[in-house]
């Protein structure tokens, strides 16, 4: 036999009650080994809580569970399962399904009826507990942000907090980093990458002390009213997870770092740039998310822009400092983009030109005149039975054994509907059955269909176009670069690899051992 124990805790129960990993994990193997296990499989999530489903440990034992690798799961209590009544039953459904045995060392697990009631029993009053000290906790903390506290650490650069007051202070230091963002952005005509550029040449340290400053950052300066002297709390329902409405959301007064007019100024001025990019026509690239300059190592983007005085979709590696630490290659490497996925799309159509192939795999999925005639068999084997259970019936109310009462009645009419829709069934199966013709004329018919959509591939929805690669394609390596003068002409200096994907797992996941160089 191989078990499987699982162990929980989280911080706040590790502190308050004493669990500890390592008790549970003693006692858990020690009644593996009771019951006999040849083999101990570990499972542990330390300092995750109970109430969500997505937790490292638990995956992994479902995991293993679904590929047949144990059979008993050994815990010291359901609440180390899940605190949620509704998650534990969907988790010992899933592992009985499997045929997976349940052990809990502080709770007799029965599959009966009374059993199953007061494993129900027991997981609402867990969740119940739990619920009633976070609405406790929650309400706590609304009522000291409503009187002007700050409820839960406050860590916003520009500021300092003092846990032992409850205030908050402003960082002079930063603070004037802020001020300088903000007005560089309302009086400079720059945007929210060059600011961010801007700060890691004048080597500005972060909050941290530790990397870059990145353009997702300062926007999240630029838009975050803190920065004006209003804290916003309580933005998101701990119910629902979902926004709670303006009104509800409680307002806390910090020190301002800008006034009204800049921050007003600052909004302005971010809805212009957003109604101006939205406006612009917007280019697709077949080949995004797949790209990777062989180079420098960088991905590379789709991005409209000028090269060798003509402007063009087209794919670089090419980075801001305020996006990557890597700027990519240098000089500047940009692939135009037509030509790339021109040579890529064609040699996808290449590789899906098999026609036999295609058939071979939609009749493969096809119901075949086997499964009809077996299905015919069963259907007549159940009227068979509910042949003899309705003449039991009519036998027994013959001899007086029964009474034609309201539920007698009600059994024979449940019986005769069963027997009409298993006709109406078998009717239909067999009119499949007459129309079917023989295996050779089917798959004529499905060669000559995969010959026509083959042959119209050019002609799918770029969407569609898209996803076909993505399903093929794992990966695409681009070295080298246009040679000046036939950047518009061929590929001459590019050489491109593609990595396709396979059913047959290499080194990576999913993907095949080696690439195939299809331009060079």
């Amino acid at each position: 036999m191989r078990a499987a124990i699982y162990t929980r805790v989280s911080t706040e129960e590790q502190a308050v009650h004493g669990y500890s990993l390592a008790e549970q994990r003693k006692a858990c193997s020690e009644r593996a080994t009771e019951l006999g296990a040849a083999e101990i499989i570990q499972f542990a999530d330390e300092g995750v809580s109970g109430a969500a489903l997505d937790r490292p440990g638990l995956t992994a034992l479902r995991e293993a569970v679904d590929s047949g690798m144990v059979n008993t799961v050994i815990l010291r209590d359901p609440d180390r399962l899940s605190r949620r009544l509704s998650h534990q039953l969907l988790l010992s459904e899933e592992f009985e399904k499997a045929g997976v045995q349940l052990e809990f060392l502080d709770f007799e697990w029965k599959t009966t009826p009374e059993g199953r009631l007061f494993y129900s029993i027991k997981g609402a009053i867990a969740e119940y507990e739990r619920e009633k000290i976070r609405e406790r906790v929650t309400r706590g903390k609304l009522q000291k942000a409503r009187q002007g506290g700050i409820p839960v650490n406050f860590d916003v650069y520009g500021y300092r907090y003092n846990p032992a007051t409850g205030k908050v202070s402003l960082d002079e230091e930063e603070a004037a980093v802020v001020r300088k963002m903000f007005q560089w952005f309302i009086s400079e005509d720059i945007g929210i990458s060059r600011i961010a550029s801007r700060l890691n040449e004048m080597q500005i340290p972060t909050r941290r002390r530790a990397g870059q400053w990145h353009r997702q950052v300062v926007r999240q300066v630029l838009v975050n009213p803190v920065f004006k002297g209003d804290w916003k709390y309580g933005k998101k329902d701990w119910h629902t997870g979902l926004s709670r409405s303006p009104e509800s959301v409680i307002t806390i007064p910090v020190p301002a770092i800008i006034d009204q007019t800049t921050w007003e100024m600052t909004q302005d001025k971010m809805h212009s740039i957003q109604r101006f990019s939205s406006k612009k026509g917007k280019h697709k690239y077949l080949l995004t998310g797949l790209l990777t300059c062989a180079d420098c190592g960088n991905t590379m983007g789709g991005s409209y822009i000028r090269w060798w005085g003509k402007a063009a979709r087209r794919y670089t590696c090419r980075r801001s400092g305020s996006a990557s630490p890597n700027k990519g290659c240098s000089p500047s490497k940009a692939i135009l983009a037509d030509l790339l996925e021109g040579a890529i799309w064609s040699q996808v159509k290449l590789l899906l030109w098999d026609p036999v192939a295609v058939a071979r795999e939609v009749a493969a999925k096809l119901p075949r005149r086997s499964d009809f005639q077996r299905e015919v068999e069963s259907i007549n084997r159940r009227l068979s039975k509910l042949e003899k259970g309705k003449m039991a019936l009519v036998d027994a109310l013959a001899m007086g054994l029964l009474e034609l009462d309201e539920q007698t009645e009600a059994r024979l009419a449940d019986l005769k509907r069963s027997v009409e829709r298993l006709n109406d069934r078998k009717g239909e199966l067999e009119a499949l059955l007459a129309g079917a013709g023989d295996l050779s004329t089917e798959m004529n018919e499905l060669y000559e269909r995969a010959v026509s959509l083959l042959t119209r591939l050019d002609e799918m929805e770029f969407e569609d176009k898209r996803a076909l690669v993505r399903a093929m394609v794992s990966q695409i390596n681009v070295a080298g670069r246009h040679k000046k003068g036939e950047a518009t002409k061929s590929m001459e200096g590019i050489a491109v690899s593609v990595y396709i994907k396979a059913e047959e797992p290499g080194p990576i996941p999913g993907h095949t051992n080696v690439s195939r160089q299809i331009l060079s």
